[in-house]
């Protein structure tokens, strides 16, 4: 059995289960309304319009060749169309079972870069 001192700090807890368990509330470090952290005002992400865009684009894309030419692949950047940014694998890539999560790569390379969500498509 609990005591009083206890007694006042047990919370009875029921989860739609048959048993009710019980645990033990510490009311003194409970977090207040105010102790809420408030959410933070972020600026709205500007947007890349044009040659801008296609600039980044063609930065983002020779940084990653490095790389994809250490495994005998490469990949260019072909143009954008309909908002979905088209690329072309070469080399090792074409055919390679792995392409798909190397077209992942590229994508979250461009993504960060341009600093918004992008499509990106294998011509």
């Amino acid at each position: 059995m609990l005591d009083v001192a206890t007694a006042d700090r047990v919370e009875t807890v029921s989860d739609e289960a048959p048993t009710v368990r019980r645990r033990l509330v510490d009311f003194d470090r409970r977090p207040s309304a105010e102790a809420a952290p408030k959410p933070v005002a972020r600026p709205a992400p500007r947007l890349i319009e044009g040659d801008e865009m296609r600039a980044k684009i063609v930065e983002a894309v020779e940084a990653m060749r490095p790389r994809l030419q250490l495994d005998g692949g490469d990949c260019e950047f072909v143009d954008v169309v309909d908002n979905v940014i088209r690329v072309r694998l070469s080399g090792a890539c074409v055919g390679c079972k792995l392409s798909s999560m190397t077209m992942v790569g590229v994508r979250m390379k461009l993504t960060e870069a341009l600093g918004f969500l992008v499509k990106v498509a294998p011509v």
